[in-house]
């Protein structure tokens, strides 16, 4: 079974990835609109973050089938989600509630736990040239040229290489996990026809998209994610459903 610090690295490596995903996405994504003046202006004149908000919060954020999250883990985490709820909040003009984030980043814990066991469950094993796919994969997707250089930008936020390893072998694992549960996927064509009008909908008269052949990779892989996104939180209800949870938030 793996080390209690696991979760929350891991949900950290999973968020990593999901924001370079996001970005990669923006750039193909034919429903994607340019960036506000808002998004792009340097960071350095933003206001500061909040600090965060961790009067009153436990030892143990949760528990899990009897697996402890520490405050700890949790405190890696939240600081990292605010700091994003805090970046979107400055183009929303929301505040960010602190209470309802602190919430939502536990049950991202949870879920994390949850996904991490059930993978063991299932002998999910990724191999070594996996995880080294994986590091460059999630290299690549942060807008690093290699392998090498994530793991010097992880050092210096204090995760070595070799638990940075441990670590992508775990989010490797749920990933494997999701795949193992979608199955082979092939997007409908009508699908694909009603994501690109939905695109040049929503470009209107001003804007012009390219050919659909043109873009149908972006379509399909927007789908397959899509597609895999509703499988996980199937999957997440039902080992919610059979799990033992309890929050001391």
């Amino acid at each position: 079974m793996r080390t209690k610090v696991a979760v929350a690295t891991a949900a950290v490596l999973l968020a990593l990835v999901g924001c370079g995903s996001a970005d990669d996405d923006a750039a193909t994504d034919p429903t994607a609109e340019a960036p506000s003046a808002e998004e792009t202006a340097p960071t350095d004149a933003m206001p500061t973050a909040p600090e965060p908000d961790l009067e009153g919060l436990p030892d143990v954020v949760a528990v899990v089938d009897g697996v402890e999250i520490t405050r700890e883990e949790f405190e890696q985490v939240y600081a990292s989600q605010l700091q994003q709820a805090f970046m979107q909040s400055q183009m929303t003009g929301q505040e960010v509630d602190q209470d309802q984030l602190k919430q939502q980043t536990a049950e991202g814990l949870v879920d994390t736990q949850l996904l991490l066991a059930e993978a063991e469950a299932r002998s999910i094993a990724p191999t070594d040239e996996e995880v080294n796919a994986a590091a460059e994969e999630l290299a690549a997707s942060s807008g690093l040229g290699s392998a090498d250089e994530l793991f010097s930008m992880l050092e210096q936020q204090g995760l070595g290489r070799e638990e940075a390893m441990d670590e992508l072998r775990l989010q490797t694992s749920v990933e494997q996990l999701v795949a193992d549960e979608a199955g082979e996927f092939t997007p409908a064509d009508e699908d694909i026809q009603a994501l690109y009008d939905e695109a040049a909908g929503q470009a209107g008269e001003g804007g012009e998209l390219p050919p659909l052949e043109e873009v149908r990779p972006q379509i399909e892989a927007q789908l397959q994610q899509q597609h895999e996104s509703e499988i996980v939180q199937a999957l997440l209800e039902q080992l919610r459903a059979d799990a033992d949870i309890t929050y001391n938030l």
